[in-house]
């Protein structure tokens, strides 16, 4: 028989867990099921799920040139890392233009979904305040984001498009302005399986937190319990939450415990009440199983009673100075086969043009080598997947790949021609958000000439 024992350094660091789950500076107590809810239609909901690519992805491998010329290029600026010619999968562009690509040996199943419409790639895209020609990148006239090429610097700038100190992201400004579309006001729109993050932090919204096993509850602390020990311990905490503080942390804390603490019962009631998915993903691959968690969260979609969400999953290790090619044909293997299997589970729950999954990384790498490896460098490939998405085509400039060429800000660091900002309010504008709101959610995005990068279809 399991010992009913508690440790109460354990609870206390799990009581604080569950609470940085909670939703919204502005949740209340309400249930679920709200008696004067209006009932959304069904293909009123949509989702983007972000999978950032923490370390910086090498996309100058990702995805590659097969001509032979722009491969001979390829071949030359990468040295010991040039993947050979023939066994590059090639990608079939259903407009039958473009230059020609192909994915890394290890991605058959992006190289399907590319081929049959379900992916788009968008090509040379990174973090800039302004357009920028490598004239005035090398003369310092131009204005650039906060610390290029350092990690933390670039993560932060890409997930909140800002240089300024205010800590938010554009998905949690989106929250921000679009929040009263959910019925469910206690569980926040935006929901992280890799825990706190600026992308989902608004003013007003703050992303809550699960993981690829669900939702985690206070240990032998089931409301629906029936051993009576567990329940006097159910009074005796709630009865302490439920004190008046003078602190105005203190309120606060308990505030938010309560809340968190109904809400962990109610969304897992929610998942459990599903049918489990059909859709197989691959076993001891971490991006397929956060990838699992948020199908199921798709899933219980009507029972918790909302029509727009956000999910955050990061991925990594792509910080490939060393041992580059093991370890990225690992890495891609899983991002691949991964991405295959969610956009399979999201056609089995019939919301395949309601969920769009996207990619983004801190920087893309150097074309030079280290030797074994590669170094911080600026513009990169992203890849959009979804029902919604006019697959089967690569958007944007594909940048030139020679080593002091005109795109080469040096060192083999590739200038981004398409920025952040235009690729996040392409997304946003599918999600759902006013114009009117683009301007405080995108603060870069009038530099640009071009607003929609039109990987929707129409």
């Amino acid at each position: 028989m399991k010992k009913n024992t508690h440790n109460r350094r354990h609870f206390l660091k799990q009581a604080a867990s569950i609470a940085l789950g909670s939703s919204t500076a502005y949740a209340t107590s309400a249930g679920l099921q709200l008696a004067n809810a209006m009932v959304q239609p069904a293909d009123s909901y949509k989702a983007l799920v972000c999978i950032f690519l923490f370390g910086g992805n090498d996309a100058f491998n990702m995805v590659v040139p097969t001509g032979d010329t722009e491969y001979a290029a390829y071949k030359a600026s990468r040295q010991t890392l040039a993947l050979e010619q023939n066994k590059l999968l090639s990608l079939t562009s259903l407009s039958g233009s473009g230059a020609k690509l192909g994915f890394h040996p290890t991605m058959s199943h992006a190289q399907q979904l590319f081929d049959s419409g379900k992916l788009a790639l968008l090509t040379n895209v990174g973090a800039l305040v302004e357009p920028v020609t490598k004239t005035n990148y090398q003369g310092n006239k131009s204005l650039l984001p906060p610390q290029l090429f350092s990690h933390n610097d670039q993560q932060t700038f890409l997930q909140s498009l800002q240089s300024s100190t205010r800590r938010n992201g554009w998905a949690g400004r989106t929250a921000d302005a679009m929040h009263s579309m959910n019925i469910n006001k206690k569980l926040s729109m935006n929901i992280s399986l890799s825990g706190s993050n600026i992308w989902q932090s608004g003013d007003s919204v703050v992303p809550y937190s699960i993981d690829s096993a669900g939702i985690k509850e206070l240990e032998n602390f089931n409301k629906k319990s029936t051993d009576a020990r567990e329940l006097t311990r159910i009074q005796i905490y709630q009865a302490l939450l439920a004190q008046q503080q003078e602190n105005i942390f203190q309120r606060e804390y308990a505030r938010t415990q309560a809340i968190a603490w109904d809400l962990a019962g109610e969304v897992k009631t929610a998942l459990d009440a599903q049918t489990p998915l059909q859709t197989v993903f691959p076993a001891g691959n971490p991006l397929a199983a956060n990838l699992k968690m948020v199908a199921q969260m798709l899933s219980a979609r009507s029972s918790l009673q909302v029509t727009r969400q956000t999910f955050f999953i990061g991925m990594g290790d792509f910080d490939t100075h060393g041992d580059q090619l093991r370890r990225h044909d690992i890495l891609l293997a899983q991002l691949s086969a991964a991405l295959d299997a969610f956009y399979n589970a999201t056609v089995e729950l019939g919301i395949a043009d309601q969920v769009t999954t996207f990619t983004t990384s801190d920087f893309g790498r150097t074309l030079t080598s280290n030797g074994d490896g590669t170094d911080h460098g600026w513009g990169s490939h992203q890849m959009i997947m979804g029902g919604a998405v006019s697959g089967g085509e690569v958007y944007g400039t594909f940048p030139d790949l020679i080593i002091g060429g005109k795109d080469d800000a040096g060192e083999g660091r590739i200038i981004p021609t398409s920025s952040m900002d235009q690729y996040a309010a392409t997304l946003a504008s599918w999600y759902g958000l006013p114009a009117s709101n683009f301007a405080d959610v995108f603060p870069n995005l009038a530099r640009f000439n071009e607003l929609d990068l039109g990987f929707f279809k129409s």
